[in-house]
């Protein structure tokens, strides 16, 4: 972060940043690029994916994100951090909120889906 380095300084939360980064790569790759957007547009004739990390939450990649920057903050707490923190929480929510509402409308299925998964930790939330 703009606040601090970029890689925490203990080992196990250095290991919790390298699982992120392995957790987002898996989920572009599983996803397939030009099959999402940043924004939270859904790409036209965008395909359904429910397998790999989307098996157990459906924001895998938002939940790499949060695995990546929680351990920056342990490591090199600042209130700079903890407010960057709680924008990017917010910003996600309601980019979550906006994109499910857009998948529940391209998708029958997605409905079925959001029953069987959770949002960004498995099992919890």
């Amino acid at each position: 972060m703009f606040s601090g380095p970029l890689i925490a300084d203990v080992y196990v939360l250095k290991a919790v940043q390298v699982f992120s980064a392995f957790l987002g790569i898996w989920a572009v790759w599983v996803m397939k690029i030009g099959n999402f957007n940043i924004t939270p547009t859904l790409v036209k004739n965008g395909e359904f994916r429910c397998v790999g990390p989307y098996h157990w939450i459906r924001h895998p990649m938002y939940t790499s994100l949060f695995l990546f920057v929680i351990p920056e903050i342990i490591s090199d707490f600042s209130v700079t951090r903890i407010i960057s923190l709680l924008v990017l929480i917010v910003a996600l929510m309601i980019k979550m909120n906006y994109e499910e509402k857009q998948l529940l409308k391209q998708f029958e299925e997605y409905e079925n889906y959001m029953t069987n998964t959770k949002r960004i930790i498995p099992f919890i939330y």
